[in-house]
């Protein structure tokens, strides 16, 4: 009796442990490595459309100047289809970059995350096509279900457009797109559906912000030394992807540059007295009217913006205090900020600007600096 009880926990034991078995195998991070990215260019060899996962494969040439075979895993062949994947779309001989992670075992596999054609044509897993095999776009909700404006998902500015360095000794910089007349929209905003604009920045700094910036040197910028320079600066800069988790009490920013990572504390009307000074400070937010209002403090010592040279730099104090009005634009596929800065320590009077992010299907990914500018 004792024995059949033993033999019955076993085969029990077992029946939990194949289904569990069988879930590893087919997970992402056991056969791949999601923390790695591999971007490969080759020209298209086959598409296989099956259950449980799809796969592209491609040849690439090899420093050797031979050829690597590859194949790339996708979604479920059945979801595939029913998207509109076709082996018309992954013709034969097409040339693709596949953006994905690498696998643990074999050399040549991957994890396709994104897929560019030679056209720029730009697809990821969840893409979907039309009966002529072109990429279906879906209409953006633009607000959530309460009503706030959507500012969720993946955001990315177009690179702007230099007008000339930042004349004399007022320090005064312009980063400007095409500065067009435009119409307002019903909220007095103008629409933003060109490339990224930035106003011009007027800087003057008291005694003590010019005292700060003596010995200032090209060196000196912390993105050379793997540190984020600030919330306003880094948002923008190397056009990397943002990403915003958007929710009822707090709003998350992950900055694609250096990783800045920013809470906006929506359930909250003041700051807090015991505020640990930090690049990205203590932000609370309101909406008001379709505008989400941030309210930042608690910034260490640092820099706002800066430039190889002084010309244009602006360093802070523990004083700064920055607010940032963000809006979407009609069709939810723009993100406009415009912010003030303030710094009694450093800034004569207030610094004003105002720049663009637009909507993206492309992937966010943590930065992971290894600067190698001072490798001996």
């Amino acid at each position: 009796m004792r024995q059949r009880f033993i033999t019955q926990l076993v085969y029990s034991a077992l029946l939990l442990f194949v289904p569990l078995t069988s879930y590893a195998h087919h997970g992402v991070n056991g056969q791949f490595d999601e923390s790695k990215t591999v971007q490969i260019s080759g020209v298209i060899t086959n598409i296989k459309l099956v259950n449980p996962h799809a796969y592209v494969y491609f040849d690439t040439t090899n420093a050797q100047g031979g050829t690597d075979s590859w194949r790339c895993e996708l979604g479920t062949g059945s979801a595939l289809r029913r998207a509109g994947w076709t082996s018309r779309t992954f013709a034969k001989g097409k040339k693709i970059t596949v953006v994905g992670a690498p696998s643990r075992k074999n050399e040549f596999e991957c994890h396709a995350n994104k897929i560019i054609f030679s056209d720029g044509t730009t697809i990821n897993r969840r893409s979907t096509f039309d009966d002529n095999g072109k990429v279906v776009n879906p209409e953006r909700a633009t607000t959530l279900a309460d009503g706030t404006p959507n500012i969720n998902g993946n955001w990315v500015s177009e690179r702007p457009m230099r007008s000339g360095p930042p004349p004399g000794n007022r320090q005064a910089s312009e980063f400007a797109g095409n500065r067009r007349p435009q119409k307002a929209d019903e909220r007095g905003r103008p629409p933003m559906n060109g490339p990224e604009q930035r106003g011009r920045m007027e800087i003057t700094l008291t005694e003590a912000g010019t005292k700060a910036l003596e010995g200032f040197q090209t060196d000196d910028m912390p993105r050379l030394h793997c540190m984020p320079t600030s919330i306003i600066d880094d948002w923008t800069f190397d056009q990397l992807v943002n990403q915003i988790h958007q929710t009822e009490d707090d709003i998350t920013i992950n900055y694609g540059f250096m990783t800045i990572t920013r809470t906006i504390h929506l359930d909250l009307s003041s700051h807090p007295d015991n505020i640990t000074p930090s690049v990205a400070g203590h932000s609370i937010g309101k909406w008001e009217d379709g505008v989400l209002v941030v309210d930042t403090v608690g910034f260490l010592p640092g820099y706002v913006r800066v430039t190889p040279h002084k010309n244009g730099t602006i360093p802070n104090s523990d004083q700064l205090h920055i607010v940032e009005r963000f809006s979407v634009s009609d069709d939810g596929l723009t993100l406009h900020r415009e912010y003030e800065i303030e710094d009694p320590v450093y800034l004569k009077g207030s610094v004003k600007g105002e720049d663009d992010v637009k909507f993206t299907e492309s992937e966010y990914l943590p930065y992971n600096c290894d600067d190698l500018t001072y490798e001996q």
